[in-house]
């Protein structure tokens, strides 16, 4: 008895048939192998492994197997049998075979006529499931063209009909959304037809403040819900497209909140959160349930729950276009967190039902990898995998006017897409930043193909978050070393790393360079990853007080900003937020949320960090990012006493100054400290309370900075 028949296609012109049975066949079988219906009769047929339970044979074709045809086997009585092509997009020459260059795949929308477009190169039937606003239901198949790509033209004004492609891999009929589609129903339930260049329309608003070069940027990171969801805010649309950009708002204090709050802080870029589609519960309700979006459903729509219509597919576009506009007329640029390197659920995806097997990566007994932590990681360096990625890019940057990415997991996507990525930003837009995570991830041997930081130099246009910053600054950030203490925690120790930090990994102190400018160098102490500055500090420096910590935190804040490089700060990082001590905080309902009430309590940390944003803008040595520039520009003193000096003489680097000095006390006592003569404070001449001083006191946890009048 014959338990079950497979037949798979193993190379072009190879199908393996393997019979699992109870017991050996007696009697020869008959096949009859057909293509279209048609009986091919050029096929040899070779037995390869006969033993108790399993018989395989290979069937050997003439010609090259034809994906898109309709082949089946008939062996003796059993119900035909459908070859089962998955393994062909590992083939030789798949990609030179069947990979397409064109940019109009998805749903192309015009008044008189909608033409359809989807890349699905195994698959022997298409058919396109139209439904209109009424909810009348059409069916209707598509051709197959060139290179596996399937297209129907409907001459009728279909905009707002929602649609799935109904394709047939391997036998089996699956319905899914289109990969390229722009707009999507209520809850991702269908891809929808939406008239998607009238964006093209709308007037673009350029920001005031000229970004010449990365370091220009002073990043704040935030979360579309958490910057206004908080209670002590008369934000309105909390948590929405529309919300995120309302000015005139404040807290129970009086203070500004959201945006202006933002503005207020003197930031010149918002990095979001993902706002690319992904999956979320309930795009109407949202109050119960939270999540960062790093569980991304396509690389077009956008995320419905942040709109206030999301049941109206083109409003979301709008709205989000809106943000980008209101954005830039507050002098704010913003910066998109894409996550380019999984998808959600990779075996249910809309990919696998499309194109089975092929946008993932496959181990070598062709399981998926999981290098990402996330069930899967995405196929860069497939070409279609890499022109999925690139259309998103740029239509992010065409369509929203956006200003950046921050690339999720970059280390896990091929070097060539990551320049394809930078060259095709800043074709559209000249002072586009690119800049993502280069962690070292999968094997050593794949490591060299991909875009983490020890590529750095192939890589010169884009910046990578600097963990090797974060680490000597503040400490490991894990949960697991959260005791181990970094400069600003007092471990003076770590000084000379600190020579390293500030020059932004860019100069051989103590270590070799990571970066061949300072416009690679993300210089961060927090993220939405891991424990926030202020809970790391709660166990490094548990014997220490709320006062001192704060202290510590604002010192941590101020070296940041005086550093050479890119600042980033999270959301909060500047009061001393907390997430009760909790690190992985991706759906975690409130907790991540900008607490208002602490905003008001500790407005003066916020007074603090935005004097020395103000002041970083006017100092010229963190506009600098070339070796050449930066290798003798401060002097470097490690004073006996803890404090850690930087003395720049004849720079200009505030006025026209003789010298100009960074004082640094990261011990939790005071030290005292002589000069060889009066120096005027700079926070003295930014708030006009100009002092003069040549001997003194540098509190505990402090910066102090001086200059020198000629």
């Amino acid at each position: 008895m014959i338990n079950s028949i497979s037949a798979k296609l193993v190379s072009w012109r190879n199908i393996k048939i393997v019979f699992l049975t109870e017991q050996p066949l007696i009697k020869p079988l008959s096949m009859a192998f057909y293509q279209n219906k048609q009986l091919l009769e050029q096929v040899d047929i070779i037995p390869l492994k006969v033993d108790a339970s399993t018989f395989s044979y290979e069937l050997k074709l003439k010609e090259d197997f034809d994906l898109g045809s309709d082949y089946h086997l008939i062996i003796d009585s059993f119900p035909m049998l459908c070859i089962d092509t998955s393994q062909a997009t590992d083939f030789p020459k798949f990609d030179e075979k069947y990979s397409y260059d064109g940019d109009d795949l998805g749903s192309s929308y015009g008044p008189t006529q909608t033409i359809f477009k989807v890349w699905a190169p195994l698959a022997s039937k298409v058919i396109l499931k139209l439904v209109s606003p009424e909810e009348r239901v059409t069916y209707t198949d598509m051709k197959r063209g060139k290179r596996g790509v399937y297209c129907l033209t409907i001459t009728e004004n279909l905009l707002n009909y929602k649609y799935h492609y109904l394709v047939t891999n391997n036998g089996v009929e699956k319905a899914a959304n289109d990969l390229y589609a722009k707009g999507v129903s209520l809850n991702s339930e269908y891809s929808v037809v939406i008239d998607y260049e009238q964006l093209l329309k709308l007037p673009k608003i350029k920001p005031k403040t000229v970004i010449e070069n990365y370091v220009d940027a002073i990043i704040y990171e935030v979360h579309i819900r958490d910057i206004n969801e908080d209670d002590f805010n008369d934000v309105i649309n909390k948590g929405k497209y529309l919300g995120f950009v309302k000015t005139g708002r404040k807290t129970r204090g009086g203070n500004p909140a959201g945006l202006d709050y933002i503005k207020y802080l003197g930031m010149t870029h918002v990095q979001i959160q993902p706002i690319l589609d992904f999956d979320s519960p309930d795009d109407l309700n949202t109050s119960n349930w939270y999540n960062w979006g790093y569980d991304p459903l396509s690389f077009f729509a956008l995320e419905g729950s942040y709109s206030n219509e999301p049941q109206v597919a083109m409003t979301r576009l709008f709205e989000f276009r809106e943000m980008v506009d209101q954005l830039h007329k507050n002098d704010l640029r913003l910066i998109v967190d894409v996550t380019y390197n999984h998808i959600y659920m990779a075996e249910d995806s809309d990919f696998e039902k499309i194109v089975p097997a092929y946008y993932f990566r496959k181990n070598k007994n062709g399981q998926l990898t999981n290098d990402s932590g996330c069930g899967n990681d995405f196929a860069s360096e497939r070409k279609m995998v890499r022109h999925i990625i690139v259309e998103s890019v740029k239509y992010l940057f065409s369509y929203f006017d956006i200003d950046g990415l921050r690339i999720d997991l970059m280390g896990l996507t091929d070097i060539k897409t990551i320049k394809t990525i930078y060259k095709v930003a800043k074709q559209i837009k000249s002072d586009a930043i690119i800049y993502g995570e280069g962690w070292l991830l999968g094997t050593k041997e794949k490591q060299k193909k991909l875009a983490n930081k020890t590529n750095a130099k192939l890589l010169p246009g884009v910046a990578f978050f600097n963990d090797t910053y974060r680490d000597i600054i503040k400490g490991p950030s894990m949960s697991g070393n959260l005791f181990e203490k970094g400069y600003i925690c007092g471990n003076v120790n770590y000084v000379y790393g600190v020579d390293y930090a500030f020059h932004a990994s860019v100069l051989p102190l103590s270590y070799n360079p990571q970066f061949v400018s300072a416009n690679q160098s993300v210089n961060y102490l927090e993220c939405h990853d891991n424990a926030t500055l202020f809970d790391k500090l709660l166990v490094s420096n548990a014997h220490e007080d709320e006062v001192i910590l704060l202290e510590r935190v604002a010192l941590a804040n101020t070296l940041l900003l005086l550093s050479f490089g890119i600042p980033f700060l999270h959301m909060g990082q500047e009061i001393g937020l907390s997430k009760g001590g909790l690190d992985n905080t991706y759906k975690k309902l409130k907790i991540n949320n900008l607490d208002y009430r602490l905003v008001d309590e500790r407005f003066e940390m916020v007074n603090r960090f935005r004097l020395f944003n103000i002041l970083r803008k006017k100092l010229t040595y963190t506009k600098l990012f070339a070796y050449e520039d930066m290798v003798n520009f401060f002097s470097i003193a490690h004073w006996n006493n803890g404090i850690y000096g930087l003395t720049a003489v004849d720079k200009n680097v505030i006025v026209d100054e003789k010298e100009f000095v960074i004082l640094i006390n990261p011990t939790d006592r005071q030290i005292a400290f002589e000069l060889k003569d009066y120096y005027a404070t700079v926070e003295g001449v930014l708030n006009q309370q100009a002092t003069n001083i040549k001997n003194g006191f540098l509190p505990r946890n402090s910066v102090l900075l001086l200059f020198l009048k000629t």
